[in-house]
């Protein structure tokens, strides 16, 4: 149940993940523009914790406490990037934004990034349309469009804060995964996979095949040695033709 858990809110993590890179949601430009340290430690804690719960299930399915083991040892990777991602969505979220978008759209970003967030947002420049702005169809001087700081501002303040505090609510789940994994792995005994063959010790048909022509051989060597000529004897009969003679 914790493996699936666990994989759970990782697909979802990675889900998230994968709409933002390949623009699958409204305002997904503007997350892979302005956050994408962010996005690249969620796609990174995603699949960490993916390949984790994988490890885990394979080590439930086989019933294999050294696999198990190492199912545990990889869940702390995956706690510490779940970590990353709250703590740097959180204190980006709650520390001077202001500030820090402003920086950003004056120094950080080149015109291709302000224009994707232009497009997104439907604003031009900055603070006005005057300030810092990319041209386009929508975005010129005498537009009505309003600056893109507002806007800006409250979808980073809006998105960041979903990012963490999610995050956060996620931490006392995996601390209670890591415990029931502590306990699954204790408890699984030394029987190897439910009593289930090994892959290598099957047999298929060309083991059947070479096996049923060595007892062929074994057997017709057998039978060779039982059935054997018998040897010559000599009679009395040079004695009993001297005896006609005389």
């Amino acid at each position: 149940m914790s493996i699936l858990i666990a994989f759970g809110y990782s697909s979802v993590g990675l889900t998230y993940a994968m709409l933002t890179w390949f623009r699958g949601w409204e305002h997904a430009e503007v997350m892979y523009t302005a956050d994408t340290d962010i996005l690249i430690y969620i796609t990174v804690a995603a699949s960490i914790q993916i390949f984790t719960s994988l490890v885990g299930l394979c080590g439930v399915i086989l019933n294999s406490r050294p696999i198990l083991a190492v199912y545990c040892l990889l869940l702390w990777p995956s706690f510490v990037s779940l970590a990353v991602v709250g703590y740097g969505s959180y204190k980006r979220s709650e520390f001077a934004l202001n500030r820090k978008l402003n920086l950003a759209w004056s120094q950080w970003y080149n015109p291709h990034d302000r224009l994707a967030i232009q497009t997104s947002l439907r604003c031009c420049g900055y603070y006005n349309p005057l300030h810092q702005a990319v041209p386009s169809k929508r975005c010129f001087p005498r537009t009505t469009l309003p600056g893109c700081k507002a806007k800006l501002y409250l979808f980073e303040k809006q998105n960041l804060g979903m990012i963490w505090s999610t995050t956060f609510s996620l931490v006392p789940l995996h601390v209670l995964v890591i415990c029931l994994s502590l306990l699954c792995s204790n408890h699984v005994t030394e029987t190897f996979g439910k009593n289930i063959m090994p892959r290598k010790y099957r047999l298929n048909l060309g083991d059947v095949q070479l096996e049923a022509e060595a007892q062929g051989h074994g057997l017709f060597r057998n039978r060779s040695e039982l059935i054997e000529r018998p040897g010559e004897t000599r009679t009395g009969v040079t004695r009993t033709l001297r005896e006609d003679r005389r």
